[in-house]
């Protein structure tokens, strides 16, 4: 049976040992590229003087094994050619050093291909505390994400609600849409979602005083909770009481997920006890979101660019900042990756993509800053991946990892990569960060397994354990295009059954795909694909639908090109009837929220106000449910058809309109 070897580091606190020769990280990380995008693939990488022989490997995307190689290559070369025609292939180039040691890099690359339209279910878990003062901030991000080809449902959590009921809620999301057509595929942790501990592990090497349960997201992504047991663990060594575990404290057992996976993409934004920023955690996750919101939307466009600060060079072979010089190539090419300091640079110059590390405490990073440097200086990137003690340990006080989302005004992703590596170079080719993620918290390096395998990527250690998570938005890609403007959707007869879609036509956009839905949380079906910035259509429902039109393009990375779709942009368009309240229903003259919604069997209604009077109506105007006395915060049982309905809430203080979806 295979199985984990223990890791033993010899040199295990980081920042202590580092090499004596006079290579750098720069070695460890093949810097590989796809040169011009015609067939045969050509790869080109980077010399360097301590190598002995390339070792070429091929596999496709979707599995994990290299199989044997398919070239050796002199230590002079930096070039091969591959006469595969078709298809998606991933790249592995292995740099034997004259050291006995081993650099790799890797590059996801294929023929020009249609963009994805659907990008599954993502369950978006919103913190109680932000439902009615970022409800704005909060539909923006759901029309965004909808509109990149998410279905998006919501769930509210409590801050004081128990892990394993988080998980369940989960769970059950999963499990209810597992065999749809639309199935799971990300998990957004929006705000001060409970957060799981588990372990007893040190990744940063610092035992016995940082020894002990770290923060798991991963657990929420695991299907099989048998080794996430509460039972066993009795450790109390590690400063403070955060990171003690003992039997029965709610904090589990589990090191690793390793042989389990984790199911889907995870993300979290969390930026309560942040106080050094000044700001509230409301305040701050606020400006995260219209951060995001931005660069989706092309509002500030970093230079496609990256940075690399390195302050713990080779490490006995570990070199941490070997993510960077790999991931950072394969999306932007090796001309394009700057070394310099990490502050400096993003403060005179954007950069889209950032490595930085140094020895570290849980607010700092020696040669990078500290947590408040994030919030004096302008921070101009966007990816930043970073490394060096207790601070990967994010759940902490001012935590150096969480600062850059802290951050104007543009940080949204910060990752704790040396330990084990991260693999960014699926991004190169439109993945998100969420799949970067769900791929290193998965990875199984073959290296040290028992016997060895050419499998997986190079980690250093620490493989499948459970501290590996992403801090940012789990939908977020490298590269973004401008949406379509000027939308409209118009009747061409008296009786609204027919229709004329219109918007603008975007320069250097190759088509636009144009979809219809009858719900806003979903872009629903491709019903055209056309060239001109017009379609006239029957294809719609009675009542209201949503039409989105996405301009497509052709987008060229370092690793090739691929065809990628702008956001959405929408328009609703009632069609066979005059769908009452269409024109109401933004009337937010009343403080008034409902939610869940989408909604199942129950609404709840939140507000200013002490009671109300409720009446729902289907599109078509037909009164289907009313309820005189309504208060704040009362669950209101209903029991209606799938679709869209109208709510007509009457207060005091006036009259109001909102739209419900049912399941």
């Amino acid at each position: 049976m295979q199985s984990y070897k223990l890791y033993t580091l010899l040199a295990c606190i980081i920042g202590i040992f580092s090499s004596a020769t006079a290579q750098t990280s720069k070695s460890y990380g093949v810097m590989l590229q796809r040169d011009g995008n015609t067939t045969p693939i050509k790869l080109t990488w980077n010399s360097d003087n301590f190598t002995s022989a390339y070792i070429v490997y091929r596999k496709q995307p979707n599995t994990v094994q290299w199989g044997t190689p398919i070239a050796t290559l002199a230590a002079t070369d930096t070039t091969y050619t591959d006469n595969v025609v078709s298809g998606t292939w991933e790249y592995r180039v292995q740099r034997n050093l004259t050291n006995g040691k081993f650099g790799n890099g890797y590059i996801l690359t294929n023929a020009t291909t249609e963009p994805l339209h659907n990008k599954g279910r993502l369950l978006l878990c919103v913190d109680y505390n932000y439902v009615l003062p970022l409800q704005s901030e909060i539909a923006v991000l759901i029309s965004d994400l909808v509109g990149d080809g998410y279905t998006v449902d919501t769930i509210h959590v409590n801050r004081g609600e128990v892990v394993p009921n988080v998980k369940q809620r989960i769970m059950n999301w999963y499990y209810h849409n597992k065999n749809q057509s639309i199935k799971p595929q990300t998990l957004y942790l929006l705000g001060r979602i409970p957060v799981p501990y588990s372990g007893a592990i040190a990744p940063d090497g610092h035992i016995p005083d940082h020894k002990g349960a770290w923060p798991a997201d991963v657990y929420y992504g695991v299907d099989n909770d048998e080794k996430f047991t509460d039972a066993w663990n009795n450790i109390d060594s590690a400063t403070g009481t955060r990171n003690d575990n003992i039997p029965g404290d709610g904090k589990f057992d589990a090191d690793l997920i390793y042989p389990d996976s984790v199911l889907f993409e995870i993300g979290r934004v969390d930026l309560t006890k942040m106080t050094t920023f000044g700001k509230s955690d409301t305040l701050l996750v606020k400006q995260y979101l219209t951060k995001a919101h931005n660069f989706k939307n092309n509002v500030f466009v970093p230079n496609r660019k990256a940075i690399i600060d390195d302050n713990f060079g080779v490490m006995s072979g570990e070199a941490f900042a070997a993510s960077g010089w790999r991931s950072f190539a394969a999306a932007l090419g090796k001309q394009s990756v700057d070394t310099g300091d990490f502050i400096t640079s993003v403060k005179s110059n954007s950069y889209l993509m950032s490595f930085g590390c140094g020895a570290g405490t849980y607010t700092s990073a020696n040669g990078i800053g500290n947590s408040s440097n994030f919030k004096s200086d302008s921070i101009n990137t966007v990816f930043s991946m970073m490394f060096g003690s207790y601070f990967g340990d994010w759940d902490s006080d001012n935590n150096f990892l969480r600062a850059p989302l802290c951050s104007e005004p543009m940080s949204l992703v910060s990752v704790w990569s040396g330990r084990p590596h991260w693999n960014l170079h699926h991004m190169a080719l439109g993945y998100t960060i969420g799949s970067s993620t769900q791929i290193t918290q998965n990875n199984v390096d073959g290296q040290l397994l028992n016997p060895k395998q050419q499998a997986g990527y190079v980690t250093n250690a620490f493989p499948t354990y459970i501290h590996i998570a992403l801090m940012g938005d789990p939908s977020l890609r490298l590269f973004y295009q401008p949406k379509v403007e000027a939308l409209t959707a118009t009747s061409t007869n008296a009786d609204t059954t027919q229709c004329k879609i219109m918007w603008a036509k975007q320069p250097n956009a190759i088509a636009y795909h144009v979809y219809r839905a009858n719900s806003e949380f979903s872009l629903g079906n491709l019903i055209a694909i056309t060239t001109d910035t017009f379609i006239t259509t029957t294809n719609f429902m009675q009542g209201v639908n949503y039409f989105s039109v996405r301009a497509k393009y052709i987008e060229e990375s370092a690793s090739g090109k691929f065809e990628q779709l702008a956001l959405a942009s929408k328009v609703e368009f009632a069609g066979g009837v005059k769908a009452v309240g269409v024109q109401q229903i933004e009337n937010n003259k009343i403080d008034v929220t409902v939610y869940p919604n989408p909604a199942k069997n129950a609404i709840t209604l939140t507000g200013d106000f002490n009671q109300a009077a409720i009446n729902i109506y289907t599109i078509a105007g037909q009164l289907v449910h009313k309820t005189d006395a309504v208060k704040p915060m009362q669950s209101l049982a209903i029991e209606l058809p799938s679709g869209v309905y109208f709510i007509e809430v009457i207060t005091a203080a006036g009259t109001g309109y909102r739209k419900l979806v049912v399941e």
